[in-house]
């Protein structure tokens, strides 16, 4: 079927290359800047939506809070312009990759993959918490693995369009219950929109690492309803039931994020992405809390050599050996004898030549 925004020009500088894809509301395209020769993403509201009133103003919305939020893990805003029947478009980047629920679809994750790419979207979160967005849609599908030119990747957060803005007055209608219902927390699923906060998200990011581990979705009912039943009253199955080799440290992590008890649930991003980071250190990186050396020997433990100035590389940093000790003294000497037999030898060339 003939797409007519295919090959035409959009905003005057945009032309459609292809179409995407669409979710529940909105459309996506690739297009490309017909100066720049350069690739962008058109996001726009559905013909159904395009002209709802509420939609627009979320839409609007969604783009004025990525254009707040200028972070190397939150998809950067480009533009913004409207069809020539008045839809609502915003310019994206790019990506090149694959969702978290693609790759989930090979398999679990190693634990230091999850390590990454949860700490890459925690530090997206942090952010947007810190500017009073609470993005209440945090799931797989909306976390992208983007892959650069130079073959680096790196997580991509993305679809803000349900976001709770601290301070502005709510939406209503269609939009009472808002998220995905496997990774809404109870405050969602219960429909107490009031509640939802940062929290809301750290429920959704503990499902989420959940799933990562196991490549099984915490809170999956036969319908919604059973679904938000699960959430509001349910557990998921233990983690260790999927995942033997899971650091306990990471399972009560997950446990904390998904707990009913506010007093237990993890309340802050900030406070996660701490704790993540003890529980999964990256390879290479080790755990944020380091046991303090002793400034003092303790009985029964070796007591150990200076700490290596940093950025100097010696001999033994190098081999792995300790290089002997020079002779300085046993050198000095040895000149010095050098030097009087020389002198001796001049001394007794001059009497000879004198005489």
């Amino acid at each position: 079927m003939h797409d007519p925004l295919i090959d035409t020009v959009v905003g005057g500088r945009y032309r459609v290359l292809r179409r995407i894809g669409e979710g529940g509301m909105s459309f996506i395209y690739e297009v490309q800047h017909i100066k720049l020769l350069r690739s962008f993403a058109l996001k726009g509201l559905l013909p159904m939506w395009a002209h709802n009133e509420e939609a627009s103003q979320r839409f609007e919305r969604e783009a004025e809070l990525l254009g707040s939020l200028r972070h190397p893990n939150v998809i950067d805003i480009a533009d913004w312009l409207y069809l020539q029947d008045g839809t609502p478009c915003m310019v994206l980047e790019f990506l090149h990759g694959a969702t978290l629920q693609t790759r989930l679809q090979r398999g679990p994750l190693e634990f230091d993959a999850i390590a990454r790419l949860a700490d890459h979207t925690c530090s997206a979160l942090a952010l947007a918490h810190r500017n009073g967005i609470t993005h209440r849609d945090v799931k797989p599908e909306n976390i992208f693995i983007s892959i650069d030119d130079s073959g680096d990747d790196r997580v991509k957060l993305l679809d803000f369009g349900v976001s709770k803005l601290r301070g502005v007055g709510r939406l209503s209608g269609v939009y009472r219950m808002l998220g995905t219902p496997s990774y809404m927390s109870p405050e969602q699923a219960s429909g107490n929109n009031d509640a939802v906060g940062p929290s809301s998200d750290c429920w959704a990011m503990g499902a989420i690492l959940y799933e990562m581990a196991t490549r099984e979705v915490a809170f999956r009912g036969i319908d919604i309803q059973q679904t938000l039943m699960l959430i509001l009253e349910g557990r998921p199955p233990p983690l260790l039931q999927f995942r033997p080799d899971a650091p306990a440290e990471f399972v009560e992590l997950v446990d904390r994020c998904l707990s009913h008890d506010p007093a237990r649930r993890i309340q802050t991003i900030e406070d996660l992405r701490f704790r993540l980071r003890n529980a999964l250190p990256p390879p290479g990186r080790t755990p944020l809390l380091q046991p303090k050396r002793p400034s003092t020997p303790v009985s029964g433990m070796p007591v150990t050599g200076p700490t290596p100035t940093p950025g100097i590389v010696g001999p033994a940093t190098l081999t792995g050996k300790v290089p002997p000790a020079a002779p300085v003294e046993s050198s000095r000497r040895w000149i010095i004898v050098l030097v009087a037999i020389v002198l001796a030898t001049l001394g007794n060339l001059a009497i000879a030549l004198w005489a």
